[in-house]
């Protein structure tokens, strides 16, 4: 006796849920079955391949040529701006605009990173949800991440690198690489041999680096919220009242004058040197603020990123500039 089979009946019901637009209540009635047998054969229908499902991120003219003005002004490599539902920026549809970008940066980094064999990886709250957002990858060849820069505090998420590059790490069914030591160094104090040792090997890796992911920071507001836990104010004031500090990345302030140096001197954070992002092969910023505009046009002007995903606001912002 042959087996019962129910792919044809699967894909009746498939294409007069997707095609004609039918409801499960009236195909029920229509097959003669219930309206679960309906739901399961649907979900059936998408497991066996009968039914597939393509979701593409939407083409507006607008917003693609905003990206191809500031790549063209900018001499990046790829400008990848995000169309948001806000006219105008607001405490309100901060989170929502936050939403938007990193979802779409989600979306694109598996094929900005197909040729990528090892990526480094900064800190920052929009590449935190960055991670959050990744679907499930299966990249073509094996790859490894690493830490652009050490964690800093132990009470925010957003500085925690490791966490970071752990979601990546999972998402693209990748290797990892994580330092295993203390977040940071007073100065005057000296790391074990296996801290060395562990920070040695991340620099080998460094060397290596096809691709870095960052974010940008605005150096008078990112000392107000996340910094103070553990190191002290005062440690940071030079800094944060210089008024030719244009951006904060990697744990490193950079000056109008080409010079940048590190949050604190009281403290040693690791991190991979800024003018090293020169010669990385792939620098991917992603930002979502327009107050990140300043901070964006200084870090493309001197050569530390060449891919940009940023939202349309905070495009209309740099051009405005320009």
């Amino acid at each position: 006796m042959a087996k019962k089979n129910d792919s044809t009946l699967m894909y009746r019901v498939a294409r007069c849920y997707y095609q004609d637009n039918m409801s499960q209540n009236e195909i029920a009635q229509l097959e003669g079955i219930s309206r679960s047998t309906v739901s399961r054969l649907l979900e059936k229908a998408k497991n066996n391949g009968i039914v597939t499902i393509d979701i593409k991120i939407p083409k507006i003219p607008d917003v693609e040529t905003l990206a191809d003005r500031i790549r063209a002004k900018l001499h990046l490599n790829r400008v990848i701006v995000v169309p948001v539902s806000a006219s105008k920026r607001s405490s309100k549809n901060e989170e929502q605009i936050l939403r938007d970008v990193t979802c779409i940066a989600a979306t694109h980094l598996p094929n900005l990173l197909k040729n990528s064999r090892i990526v480094g990886l900064g800190w920052a709250r929009t590449l935190y949800n960055t991670a959050l957002q990744l679907p499930n990858i299966k990249p073509e060849k094996e790859m490894l991440f690493v830490p652009l820069v050490s964690n800093l505090t132990t009470r925010n998420r957003y500085l925690q690198t490791s966490t970071i590059v752990s979601r990546f790490a999972e998402k693209f069914c990748a290797k990892e690489y994580y330092l295993n030591i203390s977040s940071i160094k007073r100065a005057h104090e000296t790391r074990t041999q296996e801290e060395e040792a562990n920070i040695l090997q991340l620099q080998r890796y460094w060397d290596s680096l096809d691709t870095a992911i960052i974010s940008l920071g605005v150096p008078q507001r990112v000392y107000e919220h996340y910094l103070f836990d553990e190191i002290p104010p005062n440690s940071f004031y030079k800094t944060r009242y210089d008024s030719s500090a244009r951006f904060e990345s990697l744990g490193q302030i950079y000056f109008e004058n080409g010079s940048y140096r590190r949050l604190s001197v009281d403290f040693e954070i690791i991190a991979l040197e800024l003018k090293r992002l020169r010669s990385v092969p792939n620098v991917i910023c992603i930002a979502a603020d327009t107050d990140k505009a300043v901070p964006i046009l200084y870090a493309a002007r001197n050569g530390f990123i060449k891919t940009l995903i940023i939202d349309h606001l905070t495009a209309e912002s740099i051009l405005n500039m320009l």
